[in-house]
């Protein structure tokens, strides 16, 4: 959890502004006339501003080595994309693009209108070159000037929020429901927004051109194609359903065969002799985070503790809980009633309680200043009437240090009354963390190591691995199988605990 949440509503009602009706634009690649849910300059503007609220949500990984690297290679392979030729349309020309490593252990890529495209360290850890990385990064580029979203948004007649969520959500592996709740974190009408996903022509428009700028920037770009296998298996190793994946995207299969074909003429027609980027780029990630970083908060099934801001809370047994970005949520056994936990940006309890009654047209039951283990707070309790129904809450405003922690619990008035006690406690456990060996744990990292011996790829694994993570997901992340003969000397990414 870091120390703001971007609230779905904050993110809507700034999208808001953007509303238009269908944009008749040049298409990039064949300058005919195109039809979009918005011009080109609300996408730049939609880009711009969804930016700096997905930073704040999801966090910028804290290595700026690394994130100068893929930014690099990223504005290597714009110089040789369509929205740079000479002869683009004029509305595309000057188009900066940012690239950004997100501090995020689910694996994806994405982007957002505008030119702004996206890798978490979950990907790094399964891309294996810089070939790889080249691929991903110009299928991303492909879906900002192909103008993806924009036109899905239209399709479907999903206003703003569809235009966003489609393109967060675009990847084949964001199938992965954790990652959507990350992104979309309010579940019902929205969650199934965030669903949203680009069709088999768009995916198949960014394969192509994707592979296309690799190969002219000098990459193997057939070395993608053992990434979509990587994706493959991690879908299968999680025993998902993915039915919409199957109808909506291209077949794994039919993208490994077309990505190494397209490779192979590409790579023809430059004449030189590609770069893979093996060593250069596993020196880059080695040191990189993998799973989960306990520093930014983490439960051991009784208490959730948070070593950067120095604090924990209780976790009631049998409740769930799901620690983002930007929060932290509980949920009893049931899901009947939802605890959200937050920074809020007032300066007091008391400032923190006003906002929030002022925002919700809250009608009170009681309200009075109190204290959480000796730091002043502001309690409240009491009900929102809306057009679904009562909702009562719960909320709490603890003062510590400079910030001040919001527990807001809610539920139904048929719900909440029997879970109020448990909510109450929740927020009364908030207390200072203490605890030198929670203060100083330290997340698990890669270590880029050469084989020591020939042997399988399982029999070179430690004994222990970082929680979380088994055999096969480290085989995965190699590319490898499990009893797959290793060279000595072979470049593999295994587990370094420094805790």
């Amino acid at each position: 959890m870091r120390q703001r949440l971007l609230s779905i509503f904050c993110l809507v009602s700034t999208l808001a502004l953007l509303l238009g009706g269908c944009a008749t634009e040049p298409n990039l690649y064949t300058g005919q006339t195109g039809y979009y849910a918005y011009t080109w300059e609300q996408e730049l503007q939609l880009g711009r501003q969804s930016d700096a609220q997905i930073v704040q949500q999801m966090g910028l990984y804290q290595d700026d080595e690394l994130a100068a690297y893929i930014r690099d290679l990223g504005n290597e392979l714009l110089q040789h994309s369509a929205i740079k030729r000479s002869d683009a349309p004029e509305i595309y020309q000057d188009t900066e693009f940012t690239f950004r490593l997100l501090d995020s252990d689910v694996v994806n890529a994405f982007a957002l209108p505008g030119g702004f495209v996206y890798v978490t360290r979950g990907l790094l850890s399964h891309l294996q070159n810089e070939a790889q990385l080249a691929v991903v990064l110009g299928h991303e580029i492909v879906h900002v000037e192909a103008r993806h979203a924009s036109k899905q948004a239209l399709k479907q007649q999903l206003g703003q929020i569809g235009l966003v969520a489609g393109a967060v959500i675009g990847e084949q592996i964001a199938e992965n429901k954790d990652f959507a709740r990350e992104m979309v974190n309010l579940g019902g009408e929205l969650f199934q927004l965030a669903t949203l996903k680009y069709g088999r022509d768009a995916e198949r428009e960014s394969d192509l051109h994707g592979v296309e700028y690799a190969a002219k920037a000098g990459y193997a770009a057939g070395e993608g194609s053992a990434f979509f296998r990587s994706l493959d298996r991690i879908s299968d190793k999680s025993g998902q359903s993915i039915p919409s994946w199957m109808s909506s995207h291209p077949d794994p299969g039919e993208r490994e065969k077309t990505i190494q074909e397209l490779a192979s003429q590409w790579n023809a027609k430059t004449g030189q002799t590609p770069i893979v980027g093996e060593e250069r780029f596993l020196a880059k990630i080695d040191g990189l985070v993998v799973g989960q970083n306990p520093r930014n908060g983490y439960s051991d099934g009784q208490r959730f503790y948070h070593p950067d801001l120095r604090f924990q809370f209780d976790k009631p047994a049998g409740w769930s809980l799901q620690n983002e970005s930007g929060a932290v949520y509980l949920s009893d056994a049931n899901r009947s009633v939802m605890l959200a936990f937050t920074i809020a940006p007032e300066k007091t309890p008391l400032a923190a309680a006003q906002a929030l009654a002022s925002k919700l047209s809250f009608e009170p039951t009681y309200a009075q200043d109190t204290h959480v283990n000796s730091m002043p707070a502001y309690a409240l309790e009491g009900s929102v009437t809306t057009q679904s129904g009562v909702i009562m809450l719960h909320a709490t405003f603890v003062q510590k240090g400079e910030n001040v922690f919001t527990f807001l619990g809610y539920g139904t008035s048929a719900s909440f009354p029997a879970q109020a006690g448990t909510i109450r406690s929740i927020a009364g456990s908030f207390e200072e963390l203490t605890n030198p060996d929670i203060l100083n744990i330290q997340p698990y990292r890669i270590a880029v190591t050469r084989a020591d011996r020939n042997a399988a790829f399982q029999d070179l694994l430690p004994d222990r691995l970082p929680p979380g993570t088994d055999a096969h997901d480290w085989a995965i992340m190699n590319q490898v199988e499990l009893d797959q003969q290793i060279e000595r000397g072979q470049l593999l990414k295994l587990p370094a605990s420094t805790r």
